[in-house]
């Protein structure tokens, strides 16, 4: 009966593989990720593939090259063999010239990271059913990170019949690991003077390349692991680097004092700041993994009037903190992969800038991106870190929010055929533009994306504005309401930009295999009355249509009663990631909120 178990497993195991091959344009035949930390505190890492080519775009398009970064002022990469095994079991050896060290694409015009390396391995022999092998190592000093840390996605483009990892530690070591979205256990075992922790992973899908993911990719298989027993070490060994004193230079005091003494705000003051940094000071995409989390002073980013996302932080804290507003650089981790006894730097996703106000509530705004609204609301989910040598490691978390976009408006078609109204928007937290409305009150007239433009706006009021809630009353005049064709009239119904329509999540494919994630947590509502005379009638049927969910509702409405139309939209969405499960409900609710035909009006 044993052997008869262990034969049908092994039949679904060899179908499994081959149904994978049929799907793919590769499958790696095998992968193994080795780290290594040294009794020295140098590490090596070293990668091995066998990758089978299945089809031309494979070779053409996907894996005719190998590309390799590494940074040679702490890190040297070795080659130990390069060759492909074509289909009829010919060897062709990489030859020298197919190896090209170049600058990476990222660090291009960033000259304060010229010294980055990226070799490129072009592969030669290639063809379908060839298999590609390579194997390197890249040594790393003792000093370029602070501990040996790992952050591996356990899933690659194409599938992968066989995946290893391996841990290799001093025995007087201990190493701290977690791992998502699968049960698979470490082997471990002495090796020599070392400790080993060994995974191995069989038939491992290929990632989705389907839109609107999940940005953290929560939901991938994933092994994090670190020699750093708590968070606080490698905390510690970020925020005591010299960047972290905030100095500033005499040019950088003399564009301070221009900003201050021209905006009497505090508020104003720090978005002027940091329209400064964003907008004149270059971005240097370089991940931190690079520069093993070295960062340079804010005078330095300064002076070469470019950083990356972290020194850019640096240098708008330190411009905010010489104008006498209270600020600190934080950085941001998915909480899902926070571990106060897993000390990981690569798990952060993210630097802002945190910034307290006398006269405001705590902001938390982008270095690198001009952001219309608090930061704070896009951080559900995640774990604040304030990079603050003088209080350690503190950690934030931060609570949903209600998301509300609410409309009334009231419109007559007069003797004029001019569209006439009023309109009362409310407006709140993630939806909310508060911060650009604070620099530009006349950013309200764009606030309509569909059927008013800002010239259809007479007037405007702020009624209200803080960072929770903006509401505006709106009076509106629209000369030419309709677009005409054959006799029949067409009112486009005014939507908001922030509102769902403008996620512009469109053509949704039947099915899907990984979660969806919206922009937020939503609950939107329009409502409007328009006035005809008895010359103009609405041909748009009316319709009822009511979807209701467990994660929201949709409700449209569309009536006339004697000389007045009204339109009613609402929805809801609840929830911010939408697993699959819910998908076809979810296509549904946003196939009919999208639908044209309950966007406009059609008149004759």
């Amino acid at each position: 009966m044993k052997n008869y178990i262990w034969i049908l497993l092994s039949i679904f195991i060899i179908n499994f593989t081959y149904a994978q091959e049929e799907n793919a344009d590769a499958v790696y035949l095998k992968i193994i990720k080795e780290y290594q930390l040294n009794e020295d505190e140098s590490t090596v890492f070293h990668y091995s593939k066998k990758l089978k080519l299945l089809t031309y775009l494979s070779f053409n398009r996907l894996y005719g090259e190998t590309f390799i970064v590494y940074n040679p002022q702490f890190q040297e990469l070795k080659i130990n063999k390069s060759f492909t095994t074509m289909a009829d079991g010919k060897i062709v050896k990489t030859p020298e010239n197919a190896f090209n060290e170049v600058l990476p694409r990222f660090a291009a015009n960033a000259p304060a990271y010229n010294h980055l390396r990226e070799m490129v391995v072009t592969h030669t022999g290639l063809e379908r059913n060839a298999v590609i092998e390579l194997d390197y190592n890249i040594t790393s000093s003792k000093d370029f990170f602070p501990a040996l840390m790992g952050n591996e996605i356990l899933s690659e483009n194409s599938p992968i019949n066989e995946l290893i990892v391996i841990v290799r530690i001093p025995k007087d070591k201990s190493l701290k690991h977690k791992i998502f979205n699968l049960r698979t256990a470490p082997e471990i075992y002495n090796e020599e003077n070392m400790k080993v922790f060994k995974w191995t992973f069989k038939n491992l899908a290929a990632r989705s390349h389907e839109s609107f993911q999940s940005n953290e990719n929560e939901y991938l298989p994933r092994l994090i692991f670190s020699t750093s027993n708590n968070m606080e070490d490698v905390y510690n060994y970020l925020v005591k680097q010299a960047a972290f004193n905030y100095e500033v230079n005499k040019s950088m005091i003399k564009a301070v004092d221009e900003i201050t003494n021209e905006n009497e705000k505090e508020l104003i003051q720090a978005l002027k700041l940091q329209e400064l940094v964003v907008n004149d000071i270059n971005y240097y995409h370089i991940p931190e993994r690079y520069s093993g989390f070295r960062c340079r002073t804010a005078i330095e980013t300064w002076n070469s009037n470019g950083g990356t996302q972290l020194e850019k932080s640096i240098l708008l804290t330190s411009l905010l903190i010489k104008a006498d507003i209270n600020a600190e650089p934080v950085a941001i981790i998915p909480s899902v992969y926070f571990n106060r006894e897993l000390g990981n730097l690569l798990n952060i996703e993210e630097f802002l800038v945190r910034v307290n106000l006398k006269e405001a509530k705590q902001l938390y705004i982008s270095a690198t991106k001009i952001n219309a609204q608090n930061l704070h609301y896009d951080l559900v989910s995640k774990s604040v870190l304030p990079l603050n040598s003088q209080t350690g490691l503190l950690v934030d978390t931060e609570d949903d929010s209600k998301n509300e976009i609410f409309v009334q408006g009231d419109f007559i078609y007069n003797n004029e055929k001019h569209l006439t109204g009023t309109i009362n928007v409310k407006l709140t937290n993630a939806l909310n533009p508060f911060l650009q409305l604070s620099k530009d009150e006349n950013k309200a007239k764009n606030i309509f994306t569909h059927g008013i433009s800002s010239k259809n706006i007479n007037e405007f009021e702020i009624i209200k504005s803080a960072q929770n809630i903006t509401i505006i009353d709106y009076k509106t005049e629209n000369k030419e309401p309709f677009k005409n064709q054959e006799d029949y009239l067409f009112l486009d119904i005014p939507l908001i930009s922030k509102d769902t329509y403008n996620w512009r999540i469109k053509l949704l494919p039947e099915k899907r295999s990984t979660p969806l994630e919206i922009p937020n947590t939503i609950n939107e509502k329009y409502q409007y009355t328009i006035e005809l005379p008895d010359t103009l009638k609405l041909v748009t049927p009316e319709i009822k249509l009511k979807i209701n969910k467990d994660f929201g509702n949709v409700v449209i409405e569309i009536k006339q009663k004697g000389n007045k139309v009204e339109v009613f939209r609402s929805i809801i969405f609840s929830q911010k990631i939408i697993k699959v499960k819910y998908y076809q409900d979810f296509r549904e609710m946003l196939n009919a909120w999208d639908n044209k035909k309950y966007r406009e009006l059609i008149f004759k």
